[in-house]
């Protein structure tokens, strides 16, 4: 009941343009430095404790500690990773926000194989918590319209 409320207030919501929508479209930009860094522990700031995520072709990750492990995979392997995000709607209420956005990876495994990529969009969902926008749930999926 309570996510049908959210997603109800969400699409309800007029899109709002402001300080709000540009801290969440800078949350992105904090992610990818983060992760290109391998800096593990900004990443997980950026996420509630209560976290999803959600990726195409893989079980759900839940909590911002089992994301984090999930997000290492390839790196711990020692691949060069890249993201980039495109941005298509941001709209932010006083709780909650979210982005919807296209996106590319790759990543180039050790040893010679081809690069692995991938893209397509995500919704980003943020709660608002201790002064921040926090990462709350993340549903990335592949279509035909983004590609790599």
């Amino acid at each position: 009941m309570k996510s049908a409320l959210l997603a109800l207030a969400l699409i309800a919501a007029p899109a709002i343009a402001g300080p709000a929508e540009d801290a969440l479209k800078a949350q992105g930009d904090k992610w990818n430095a983060a992760y290109s860094a391998g800096d593990w522990a900004a990443l997980r700031a950026l996420y509630a404790d209560d976290a999803w995520l959600m990726t195409d072709k893989a079980p759900a990750a839940k909590g911002a500690d089992a994301i984090i492990t999930y997000l290492r995979r390839f790196k711990d392997r020692g691949a060069t990773v890249s993201f980039r995000f495109e941005p298509e709607d941001v709209q932010a209420s006083k709780d909650f926000g979210f982005v919807i956005a296209r996106y590319w990876m790759t990543a180039q495994l050790p040893g010679g194989a081809p690069p692995i990529r991938t893209a397509g969009r995500s919704i980003l969902i943020y709660k608002w918590q201790q002064g921040d926008w926090k990462l709350w749930r993340d549903m990335d999926n592949t279509t035909p319209d983004v590609t790599p």
